[in-house]
């Protein structure tokens, strides 16, 4: 074994695939597909899903005989029973048209052709493409062979771009997802296999992702919309027009962001939503402060009108009285004698009760407060003794 690619023997070539034997399957980077089969099984096929989920955009329809065999050969068999074995008439003519009725079945299929719905079919004419047909069932001129059913419907085609410089020198990854349809379908079918399809349409539409990207700052990447990719998907279509493949659509799926500048963003982007809380709640327990400030001064203007209103009641009411007592000083002094006579019978039975009769008479006062002191400690002592 050497590494001198001049010295290594060529790698054989691959075995053909014969004709009754299934195809093997494309690699599973492959996202443009075919499949072969023959004329009655091709609608089908064209709707199968294969082992990774894709679906054959083209279907080859396998060579056949011009005639089924097997049907001519049974409307020999029984035109030679209708015509040699000893029948009666009528047998015999039974037999002979069921011998022609098998022969037209054995070339029927080259009369009518079906085209499965969702597709077109590609004919060909001594062995040149004559037309496209829709579809549907054809009857045709029986010289007329069913090469290609060929899907009118779109398709979905993804492509991931990794590390793109931007136009500050980020590294940048853009998964772009195109929708494809088949617009010319003989020359799709005639110009470029599908395979070589599936590689044009990914360098063409990562060479025009990395031309936008290129003229874009990193943290505008996050920004692409529909205006960018309409522009991207004009770029596409004109590198995959000449081969029959229309773009009829582009979406950006995701943007990626180096680790240390997407942790930077989110750094930047939590400190800024950490300030705006701080603001709220700044604001928040101003605005408490305010309230608490304001339902104190509203508690002390109550209470200084409820003061006010008392101190004016109050002057109201000894405004009142002075009235009364300036025009009836006779009742309020005969009043004032009756209140005290009420308090000196209140206190006549109170034994430690001073009644002072004179304001000046202070040794009166004094020298009956001392015999009330020494009456009650006897009627104490006298007291248990009585008991």
């Amino acid at each position: 074994m050497t590494d001198d690619l001049a010295q290594q023997a060529p790698a054989p070539p691959p075995e053909p695939v014969p004709l009754d034997q299934p195809e093997p399957i494309a690699g599973p980077h492959i996202q443009i597909t075919e499949a072969a089969a023959t004329p009655l099984d091709a609608g089908e096929v064209i709707e199968r899903r294969d082992a990774y989920g894709r679906v054959p955009v083209v279907v080859r329809i396998r060579r056949q005989p011009p005639i089924r065999l097997e049907w001519v050969l049974v409307a020999i068999a029984l035109a030679a029973s209708g015509l040699l074995v000893p029948l009666e008439a009528a047998l015999r003519a039974i037999i002979i048209v069921l011998a022609v009725a098998a022969l037209l079945v054995g070339f029927v299929q080259r009369i009518f052709l079906r085209v499965p719905p969702g597709t077109v079919g590609l004919v060909m004419r001594a062995g040149r493409h004559d037309r496209v047909l829709g579809d549907g069932i054809h009857r045709v001129n029986p010289t007329l062979v069913l090469t290609h059913v060929v899907t009118t419907r779109e398709f979905a085609f993804d492509v991931p771009v990794s590390e793109v410089r931007s136009k500050d020198g980020v590294g940048v990854s853009v998964d772009a997802m195109l929708t494809l349809q088949v617009e010319d379908a003989a020359r799709f079918a005639y110009s470029i296999t599908t395979s070589d399809l599936d590689q044009l349409v990914h360098a063409a539409a990562q060479d025009a992702v990395r031309s936008m990207i290129r003229g874009v700052a990193a943290l505008d990447t996050l920004d692409l919309g529909a205006l960018e990719a309409d522009v991207l998907r004009q770029n596409i279509a004109v590198k995959l027009e000449p081969f029959g493949v229309a773009t009829r659509a582009v979406a950006f799926t995701r943007v990626t962001l180096p680790l240390e500048l997407t942790a930077s963003l989110e750094a930047r982007r939590l400190a800024t939503v950490q300030l705006d809380e701080q603001a709220s709640s700044f604001e928040l327990d101003q605005r408490r402060i305010g309230d608490r400030a304001s339902l104190v001064t509203q508690e002390a203007a109550a209470r200084r009108t409820a003061v006010e209103a008392e101190a004016q009641a109050e002057a109201l009411r000894l405004q009142r009285l002075e009235e009364r007592l300036a025009k009836n000083p006779k009742a309020a002094r005969y009043d004032l004698e009756l209140a005290r006579l009420r308090v000196a019978e209140r206190l006549a039975g109170n034994t430690r009760a001073i009644v002072t009769l004179g304001a000046n008479d202070v040794g009166t006062s004094l020298l009956l407060a001392r015999e009330a002191d020494a009456n009650g400690a006897v009627a104490e002592h006298l007291s248990p003794a009585g008991d």
